[in-house]
Formats: C-alpha cells, structure tokens, sequence
C-alpha cells in the first residue's frame, strides 16, 4: 500500500511540478500566465467584457484541471477542449487589443499606448505591420517616458534583420568603367564590347541559378539606350547584353557602371495553387515549432518560414521538384545569435516558377544533393541538424522570391498533410507527410 501511496505522490508531482499543470502545458502555460495582463487592461471600456470573459474562463478552467489525474484520459480530452475554447477567446482579445493599439496610434494618445504595449501578452505585436507602425509611433514619443519592451522589439528587429541582410539577401556589388572595358571573369561579371562604334555592356552569370543584376549608370558625352537605371535577369550559366552606349560626338567619353546582383528572378510570379508536400519521410509526423509571424525569428524576410522539430539525422526529402542552386554542408557550429547564422548548412532548389525553397540547419555532411542536380518531388535532399542560428534541432523550411530587386521575400504555402490542406501551419499542431 504504501508503494502505491509513493506512485501517486510522485506521479501528482510530477503533474503539479510548477505553476500550472505540465500536461499540455505550451498550449495552457501563455493563457494562464496572461491573465494578470489582461486584468491591468479590463479597465478599458472596449476590452472590459472580452478581458472579464477570459479571466473567469480561464480560472474555471485551472480549477478543472488541478481536480484531474493525469492518467484519466476522458478528463485530460475534457480539459484539452477547454483549452482550445479558451485559446480561441484568448485570440478574440488578443485581436481587439491590438485595435485599441491602432486606435491609439491614430488619436495620438501615447499613455494608452504604452498601458497596452507593455503587457506580457503571448503574441503581442507579432504581426509585421502593426510592429512597424507600433515602433514609428515609439519612435517619435519615447523622449516622454520609454518601454523597455518597445526597445527591446526594436533591438531584436535590428538583429534579425542584420542577420537577413547578411544570409538570405546578400547581395555582390562591383563596378565597370571605361578605363577597364574587361573583368577578369567572376561569378556574375559585366563586360565592354565595341559593336559597330557603340560600346555594348554584357552581362555573365556562371552559377547554377537564376540572378537578377540592377545596375546605376554615371556616363558622360554617351547616349544609352536603357537611361542611368536598369535591371535584368539571367538565367543559370547565361549571358546577355543589359545596355549600349553611343557616342554623342567625338571620341571623348566616360562611363561607370555600379552593379549589384543576387539569387532571384524579378519576373517570377509563385505557383499558388501547388501544394507542397512535407518535407519528411511518408507517413511520419512534425510538430510545428514555429510558424508564419513567429515571434523569435520569422517576420520581415522570414515571416513565412516554418520550423519543424526533429532529432538531429532525420532524413528530408524535397517538397517540390527544381534544381539545386546551393548546397553548404561542412559546418557543426550553431549558437544564437546573427553571427551564427553563416555556419548553418543547407540545400536551397529553384523550382519552375522562379521561386526558391531552402531547407536549412542541416547536420555537418548531410547534404545528400549536387549543386546543379535536378531534383523531383519527394526526392532525399539531407538529414536535420542543429547548425547556424539555431537554439536546438529542427528543420527550418521556406519558400521566398524576390520583393524588389536586391531583396528577397518569403511566400505563404499549401502542404499536404494527412487527408487535408494545410495553407496556415499552426505552431504546436503535428502534421504528418503524405
């Protein structure tokens, strides 16, 4: 008897081994823990009801649950349901908060804005445009009294967008002028032709992929055909003439010719009605770690990524059929931080429609593809790892364009999971390969 005492005093401390009950506890934690926020902001008449409403649900609810053993499946399902109801409410409030943000953005009434910013509120100012317009605002008002949370978003957007800026939007640029009309070759290289007393520039691009090249002209005593702003794009291991110079009259003239190119057509428009498939084995099943607009890393380029969690070795297949662009696969480094972000290995495949996929954080040695390969839809790519800017394994996928010319932009897309499309991966949901 007493054994049996010992199990269950153990098993209730493990249930009970903090706050809040441990069972489902990522989904129960951040709803629990905002309700000491949501009470600081009941006393605004446009959030009273739906802030009053989600308090009392969300203590009946953790009375329910410290009343259940957690080897009772019929009630763990009970509270499970609970949960979801109040997760729903608590995206309801969450919602009108963030209108009541606006509202004090458009009034000017930066203590309201402050009361309702510095809350600590799961998913607060997540989405990309209201942070922006959140930090414009901050910006202008913060000599009168500032937020430690604002300053922090403001820092950690600086960082992550260094950090895009230095991995998945680099760009090269380089100059050509009339006093070296050649370029000792480069990857991507413009070079001066005389063609019937005109100066033709060329364009060169050896990699496996597509580019696109902008290019700002400085020209004296020369006509062009293309005016100082021009771009283009080149396909893999293509060439073409991207501008002509005439003479105006004599002999004596000058140009420069500043270009910068980066991975990407300009004229690519995404496929929306493909849909992916998972990028893991048949038949097995990821949990979503983190998803579009994630709160650490994936807004701005990023905001359409998707982690999956998975044990460093699992093997990755591609979600859609392309070519490989880029590989990396010799780095067993990871850390947080920007400067990491160049250790971590990856595959990256152009697909027909000029998009790009990147499968990233691979294991040191496990890419399992050619640069140039070409690749078809559930084909083994590598194996997950935990390399570059990662806290722990997982694979870190997305599918991005460019938005602009120097810049690339992550895409929304549909997967098939099960006996469903998924257009909108939820963090915390398994979803299983098919």
């Amino acid at each position: 008897m007493s054994k049996i005492f010992f199990f269950l005093f153990l098993l209730l401390s493990s249930v009970y081994a903090g706050k809040y009950p441990i069972f489902y506890e990522r989904l129960a934690t951040p709803l629990y823990t905002s309700m000491d926020s949501l009470k600081n902001l009941s006393d605004i008449e446009d959030l009273n009801k739906s802030c009053t409403l989600f308090i009392a649900n969300a203590e009946q609810t953790l009375q329910f649950a410290k009343k259940i053993n957690a080897s009772d499946a019929s009630l763990t399902k009970e509270y499970l349901l609970k949960l979801r109801k109040l997760q729903n409410e608590y995206d309801h409030t969450l919602h009108l908060v963030h209108k009541q943000i606006s509202k004090s953005i458009d009034e000017d009434d930066y203590e309201r804005f402050l009361q309702l910013t510095n809350c600590d509120l799961d998913g607060l100012l997540q989405n990309r445009a209201l942070l922006d317009a959140a930090l414009e605002f901050y910006e202008k008002k913060k000599k009168k009294k500032k937020s430690i949370f604002l300053d922090k978003q403001a820092q950690k957007l600086k960082l992550i967008e260094e950090y895009q800026n230095e991995f998945v939007n680099a760009s090269v640029t380089d100059t050509i002028d009339s006093s070296k009309k050649t370029q000792k070759p480069q990857i991507v290289y413009l070079e001066a032709k005389t063609v019937d007393k005109e100066i033709a520039i060329y364009a060169y691009n050896n990699n496996s992929y597509s580019v696109t090249i902008s290019i700002n002209a400085e020209y004296s005593n020369l006509k062009s055909d293309k005016g100082k702003y021009s771009s283009l794009t080149l396909g893999a291991h293509a060439s073409a003439e991207c501008t002509r110079f005439t003479p105006i009259n004599g002999t004596t003239y000058s140009y420069t010719l500043e270009y910068s190119w980066i991975l990407g057509s300009k004229n690519a428009v995404h496929d929306e009605s493909y849909i992916y498939r998972l990028p893991f084995s048949l038949g097995s099943s990821y949990i979503v770690s983190q998803s579009y607009n994630g709160g650490k890393t994936h807004f701005g380029h990023s905001r359409y990524a998707i982690d999956f969690a998975m044990d460093v070795g699992t093997k990755i297949y591609a979600a859609r059929e392309g070519k490989v662009a880029k590989t990396k696969s010799d780095s067993n480094i990871h850390g947080i931080g920007r400067e990491y972000s160049k250790y971590g290995n990856f595959v990256t495949i152009e697909h027909s429609d000029g998009t790009f996929a990147t499968y990233y954080h691979l294991m040191q040695n496990g890419v399992a593809v050619s640069v140039g390969n070409t690749i078809q839809r559930g084909d083994l790519l590598g194996y997950s790892g935990n390399t570059g800017y990662s806290s722990g394994p997982h694979l870190h996928f997305a599918v991005f364009t460019l938005d602009g010319e120097l810049k690339t932009q992550t895409l929304p897309v549909k997967f098939k999971s099960a006996d469903i499309v998924v257009e909108n991966p939820q963090k915390g949901n398994f979803y299983t390969a098919m």
